[in-house]
């Protein structure tokens, strides 16, 4: 515990302390001035928010193709491997194959019931659906806290789908660290709303009648749900067989416990955490990516393993699980947000365009470390909330093997 607490106030001294000196060094005063705004809507500090967007680098076809080659480039590999079958790597999975959090459980589909906490998910899921993109005149004084019981309802869903085909699930098996997710979760997404306030990459509509108390409030229950909802997610997907089979292991070989991984990654978050400061419009995508490279760089540096460490065997079950899982929970927020009434809007510079819901397409793309970082978060909390006890597939070594073991 005492490891985990030094972890937590690391990150959270350079991921809050970086950007601000650089901006209090740098003289930066209007970004300070928007840094210290809450709640956080923009016109408080002078800036119509109907026009934050025309602040931003205009749309620019270089910059959208070359960044979305760039993507194409990168997914590309891992859409092949998960799109193939056959040979020894594409077997069916046996009931001792394992993808998800537990040693024990199988992946055989529909091996359960849909348990009655996965009705009532279903249940308040369809009238918070209404409510939401609704504007009853009844209704209208919680019209803008639609969002806790639609990802209530999906975290109750999604759980109920896992036990339907594996037979277990993060909540039951894991109750008590899967309930500590829940304001790790908070703790973890004001991270985010904290940089978010150098870039104002994405801002707030609705909420206008609340003072800063309840703003705080009524976000953090929101943000409680976010990692549940992307471990649960990751769990259920390591019920198919693309999870349980070794068609994402054995390329792409990646050791973060490197000194060369290491000092790159240190990079990486330094130039994301000043570049959001003094060039916001071109540093803003290692928004998403510093927070995880400060925590690796802190993992390894403590000699502790990490949640990537599988991938020094081209192990990619883990991360690209982690990172479909955060996508697909985007595709819920985006589309949720997008008829609500207290929601989200972006201003995102050069690739503002192809909008998807609120999002611009390309911008889906931030998912996929989003979705690594809460793999990171959620193993901090308990190491088989990630399923990091997974089995070697056939055909792996025995010093492979063995480096599993002690990596995990």
């Amino acid at each position: 515990m005492r490891r985990k607490i030094i972890h937590y106030l690391v990150l959270a001294a350079v991921l809050l302390g970086v950007p601000l000196a650089c901006a209090w060094l740098g003289g930066r005063h209007e970004v300070l001035e928007g840094v210290r705004t809450f709640p956080p809507r923009t016109e408080d500090w002078g800036l119509d928010p109907s026009k934050l967007w025309n602040m931003r680098r205009p749309f620019s076809w270089p910059v959208f193709l070359g960044l979305a080659a760039g993507v194409l480039a990168v997914i590309a590999p891992f859409v092949w491997r998960l799109a193939r079958g056959g040979g020894s790597l594409g077997r069916e999975p046996s009931s001792g194959d394992v993808a998800v959090a537990s040693g024990e459980r199988s992946t055989f589909k529909g091996e359960g019931r849909f348990p009655w906490f996965g009705w009532c998910g279903v249940a308040l899921g369809a009238v918070a659906w209404v409510l939401a993109w609704s504007r009853f005149a009844w209704f209208a004084p919680l019209q803008a806290h639609t969002f806790l019981p639609l990802w209530a309802a999906y975290i109750l869903a999604v759980n109920a789908w896992t036990v339907k085909r594996s037979g277990r699930c993060l909540m039951t098996s894991y109750p008590g660290p899967y309930a500590l997710l829940f304001p790790v979760s908070a703790a973890f997404w004001w991270f985010f709303e904290y940089l978010n306030r150098y870039v104002w990459n994405w801002y707030y509509r609705g909420v206008d009648g609340m003072n800063a108390w309840e703003y705080a409030f009524y976000a953090t229950c929101s943000f409680a749900t976010v990692l549940p909802a992307v471990t649960a997610t990751a769990e259920w997907l390591g019920t198919f067989r693309p999870f349980a089979d070794g068609r994402l292991c054995g390329f792409a070989r990646f050791d973060v416990q490197r000194p060369a991984s290491v000092a790159g990654l240190a990079l990486t978050a330094a130039a994301g955490l000043t570049g959001i400061v003094f060039c916001p419009d071109l540093t803003y995508p290692l928004l998403w990516i510093s927070p995880l490279a400060v925590f690796l760089v802190v993992q390894v540096l403590m000699g502790e393993p990490t949640v990537l460490d599988g991938l020094t065997r081209g192990d990619w079950r883990l991360a690209v699980r982690f990172a479909l899982a955060a996508l697909l929970c985007g595709c819920f927020w985006e589309m949720w947000n997008f008829h609500s009434y207290a929601k989200w809007v972006y201003a995102v510079p050069y690739v503002h365009a192809f909008q998807i819901f609120e999002m611009p397409a390309v911008g889906f793309t931030g998912y996929l470390p989003f979705g690594l970082e809460c793999a990171v978060v959620a193993a901090w909390v308990w190491p088989a909330l990630a399923g990091r006890a997974q089995k070697p597939v056939e055909g792996e070594t025995l010093s492979s093997r063995r480096s599993m073991r002690s990596g995990a």
